[in-house]
């Protein structure tokens, strides 16, 4: 069956209405997944720890927010978008020099975002306040906007701080200030909207996809609410309200009338019915990775509105629900690049730079502060599609130090060497090239191609450093409980990689196979079968390599 196709046999869950019933459990796998699901992964003495909580205070754990946060400071380094080019910023200069320091300019913002999206990547693998994190991303891909438009990291930061801000908090409040952030206003063209020439392109989005979804309004609506956000500007990188461009005729959205502004709506929309379901679907399909049923829905909107939009409440229901560890929940569904690449580092206990993990996710699909549309990431099983077969696994190669990421590119685009790999817009400065542990397995050569331009996030990656600091045998050695020089069997050691590096329980045929290719190496590399893992020399380049072959499997991207 090829990788695809299989992919998708493995990730199709059951449709909830059909689904098994649930059962109360508590145990290794259950407590993986709410790590996996809440979190970005975990290795197994985190998943230990959770077992050994039980579900009530794991669950609480993950609540237990690090008050003394300390996000990086960046100043605005790009200038007025209204300035640039004006008499005051280039006065004098000659038009060469005008266009260099404006090129340097736009570089040096990019650079801003890169810098400040592996902060952010870094603590994901680090695992700090993890729930926080995973909804900060949830609410990028919910409330998008896209440097490509805003073209000013400096709104784009300001936005992801306020999704950390209020990550766990109030969603009434998030709303606010969403319909006040300068990234947004601009990426939806709410700047630009004004009396007399009202723009619907942030109104038909707040109601489609951020509080009501389709259905639940009227062009008319639409036509409305955009009246009512007449004025709602920027300015310098701050949200400014222009009186003199807004709307102050009567106007009538959802059937209320009246002077109604931009908040005004906002709390029309928010006493909706339709907007707590529409959130609660969106958010239990995402934890989840299958469309809930209407009645789960409803009754987590009940909730929702109960607790006033706080969304804390809302997941700690979510996350102590029976039906949360189901069958056809656990492991089916199809990890994001982040998920993957995140997730694989965790299990393995590797500290790779973050510029590695944030080009090598933007390479798989997932360009953070890039979403591809206003809808945010489709996410599930469009995820099998989002790069070739093979990417991911290479990727995890890179990690593991059995592929280098100069072959990826040489793969990529057969003449590249040392030189193409050089600065480009948007990348990392260069760095040590990417070398392999023990000689590497070099990506191999589509016969397609040829010469092309190499992604600027390939680039990048040619530039990591990848010299992956971890230790495997140590690590099986530890599932396995055996010393330093206990004796363990060939199908043993291939159980416990599978265990640490797969989500999801190996088939009983999949186990078998990589137990016989874990003996076959052995044997060729004349490793002898007596306390071979005492011999970590020997013994971890081999584990290494039958990992490899474990992430390259579809089943490595289901979590």
């Amino acid at each position: 069956m090829q990788l695809c196709s299989l992919l998708i046999a493995l990730a199709f869950g059951g449709s909830e209405p059909n689904a098994q019933p649930p059962v109360e459990r508590w145990d290794e796998r259950s407590a993986e997944h709410l790590l996996n699901r809440a979190g970005f992964g975990a290795d197994a003495r985190e998943i230990a720890r959770a077992v050994e909580l039980g579900r009530e205070r794991a669950v609480a754990a993950l609540f237990a927010v690090d008050p003394w946060l300390e996000e990086p400071f960046y100043a605005r380094i790009k200038a007025d978008r209204e300035r640039m080019g004006s008499s005051e910023l280039l006065e004098g200069a000659a038009r060469e020099e005008r266009r260099e320091r404006e090129r340097m300019q736009r570089e040096d913002d990019k650079q801003q975002a890169a810098d400040y999206l592996e902060w952010w990547i870094e603590r994901m693998l680090a695992g700090e306040n993890a729930l926080a994190e995973r909804m900060t991303l949830f609410w990028h891909g919910h409330f998008t906007s896209s440097f490509q438009d805003v073209k000013s990291s400096y709104e784009m930061i300001r936005q992801n701080q306020l999704f950390r801000r209020h990550a766990l908090g109030s969603f009434r409040e998030l709303l606010h200030g969403i319909a006040r952030d300068p990234a947004m206003l601009v990426y939806l063209d709410n700047a630009t909207n004004r009396k007399g020439k009202p723009n619907e392109n942030f109104a038909r989005e707040l109601l489609e996809l951020f509080t009501l979804g389709v259905g639940h309004y009227s062009e008319e609506d639409v036509r409305e609410v955009a009246r009512a956000f007449t004025g709602w500007g920027v300015k310098s990188g701050r949200f400014r309200f222009d009186a003199g461009r807004h709307d102050r005729d009567a106007k009538r959205v959802l059937g209320v009338e009246g002077d109604l502004d931009g908040d005004d709506v906002l709390e029309i929309l928010l006493n909706q019915e339709a907007c707590a379901r529409h959130l609660v679907r969106k958010l239990v399909a995402y934890f989840e990775g299958v469309e809930p049923s209407s009645e789960r829905v409803e009754r987590y909107a009940v909730l929702l509105r109960e607790s006033d939009y706080e969304i804390a409440p809302l997941l700690q229901a979510l996350f102590l629900d029976p039906a949360f560890y189901r069958e056809d929940v656990l492991g089916t569904r199809v990890a994001s690049p982040i998920d993957f690449l995140v997730g694989t580092v965790r299990r393995l206990g590797a500290r790779p730079e973050g510029r590695l993990v944030r080009a090598g996710a933007a390479l798989l699909g997932e360009k953070l502060f890039y979403p591809p549309s206003v809808k945010g990431w489709d996410g599930g099983r469009s995820w099998i599609f989002a790069c070739s077969p093979e990417l991911p696994g290479q990727m995890a190669g890179i990690l593991l130090g059995r592929v280098r990421a100069k072959d990826l590119a040489r793969a990529w685009r057969p003449e590249f060497d040392a030189e193409d790999a050089g600065d480009a817009p948007g990348t990392y400065a260069p760095g040590d090239e990417a070398e392999a542990a023990d000689g590497g397995a070099r990506a191999p050569q589509p016969s397609e191609a040829k010469k092309r331009k190499l992604p600027s996030e390939l680039r990048a990656l040619a530039h990591v450093s990848a010299r992956p600091r971890l230790n495997l045998t140590q690590r099986v050695c530890q599932r396995l409980d055996v010393d330093a020089v206990g004796a363990a069997s060939d199908a043993a050691v291939a159980g416990a990689l599978l265990e640490t590096l797969l989500a999801t329980p190996a088939a009983p045929e999949l186990a078998q196979l990589m137990g016989e290719r874990v003996a076959r190496r052995r044997v060729e590399l004349e490793i002898p079968e007596r306390d071979w893992l005492a011999q970590d020399e020997l013994a971890e380049p081999l584990l290494r390599e039958v990992a490899y072959e474990i992430l390259s499997l579809p089943e490595a991207r289901l979590h």
